[in-house]
């Protein structure tokens, strides 16, 4: 193999992947090519994390196989093929590759390195889903539109401290490819945090499945890893992605601290709690009471008022009533988050939420969505 194309419709981590994948085959002298059609490998990075995005990576799949050249291979990466493995059967000409199981290239590329041997990238490029019209192009860019513009108009500087979590999230179907927590030494990761100081970047950006877990697996914790950084001298602001609010309420008087100390070097933090109904909670699987969540939050607000936070809603998790509902939206409004990611739910195969009753009809759902994003404009309008 000689050339490569690589297109992307994954999420921030499956981008670090990409990347990663790109300096790969870089490195062993596969060169990057914009012409499709004259690529001998053709990778494409899926997300299934949703019904809406399973589909559009299955469509990007079944376009790139009209448009490769006789010998090229097709090799399907990201989360689709263990999300969904039924879509194995649809595309049986590709080779379908976790995001646990990229070093499979070795042996697909004859690799004099291996996948193994490349450190994670910490700047991260952008791959077009769909190269061959605007039109189209807009529409598969759609998903990664906050990723480019935080990579090529921030500048962010990536680093990956965790793949994997320990969260068995009863709707979450994406633990199927990334599997069990897998934290990056704690050296590893202060190493790449002053080479980019040192680069002269001074944004950063923690990713992984869930930030707060950092750690469990290796005898340490994301209090260690935020102190190590912390005491690293300079300028710069951190963001802190995906900070599970189990995690929150476990460690807090350590977050409560560190948050005191440093918040001015914390650009924001991402604490998703996807619905402010404990029976809803319970049904989700997520260890935590709204009651917590608010108690911490509260403190954090009063003595930590320059800490920007933002959160996840889920809306429309089945059983969920008109109560459930109201109580996330009164959440939302009771702390006015700058951002409100909004996850409308999706069936997804093999979780056990799928298998549960009272699902929330597609109509209700869109009209919760709709009215979650109206609350959250008013309050941006206040903020602003």
């Amino acid at each position: 193999m000689k050339t490569y194309y690589l297109a992307s419709a994954g999420c921030p981590r499956r981008a670090v992947d990409s990347q990663k994948i790109a300096d790969y085959l870089e490195t062993n002298n596969i060169k990057y090519t914009q012409d499709v059609k004259k690529a001998d490998l053709i990778i494409v990075s899926t997300c299934a994390a949703l019904k809406s995005r399973e589909d559009l990576s299955k469509t990007a799949v079944t376009w790139y196989q009209e448009q490769k050249h006789q010998d090229a291979k097709i090799v399907v990466a990201g989360c689709l093929g263990k999300i969904n493995p039924a879509v194995k059967k649809e595309f049986a000409e590709v080779a379908f590759i976790s995001p646990r199981e990229i070093d499979a290239l070795d042996d697909m590329i004859a690799a004099r390195v291996r996948f193994k041997d490349i450190p994670d990238p910490n700047q991260i490029g952008t791959f077009p889903l769909f190269p061959d019209k605007p039109e189209r192009q807009a529409k598969g860019d759609r998903l990664n539109k906050r990723l480019d513009a935080a990579y090529e108009k921030e500048n962010l500087f990536t680093l990956r401290i965790a793949t994997g979590c320990l969260g068995n999230c009863s709707y979450c179907a994406v633990k199927f490819a990334v599997g069990q927590l897998e934290s990056k030494s704690l050296e590893t990761i202060v190493t790449e945090f002053k080479s980019g100081l040192d680069q002269g970047f001074d944004h950063f950006v923690l990713i992984a499945g869930d930030v707060g877990c950092y750690g469990v697996d290796i005898g340490i914790s994301v209090i260690d890893l935020l102190s190590a950084l912390f005491a690293v001298e300079g300028s710069y602001k951190i963001t802190i992605k995906e900070f599970n609010a189990q995690w929150v309420v476990k460690y807090f008087e350590e977050l409560l601290n560190i948050f005191k100390q440093h918040y001015e070097k914390i650009d924001y933090i991402v604490i998703p709690v996807q619905s402010a109904s404990n029976r809803l909670l319970r049904l989700m699987k997520r260890p935590y009471t709204i009651e917590d969540v608010k108690k911490y939050l509260n403190i954090l607000k009063a003595e930590v008022p320059g800490l920007q936070m933002s959160t996840h809603i889920m809306v429309g998790f089945p059983g969920e009533t008109e109560e459930d509902f109201n109580q996330s939206i009164d959440f939302i409004k009771e702390y006015e988050f700058p951002f409100v990611d909004i996850y409308a739910y999706d069936d997804r195969p093999n979780t056990a939420a799928s298998q549960m009753a009272g699902k929330v009809p597609q109509d209700i759902i869109d009209e919760r969505v709709h009215a979650v994003k109206k609350v959250q404009k008013q309050i941006l309008t206040r903020l602003n």
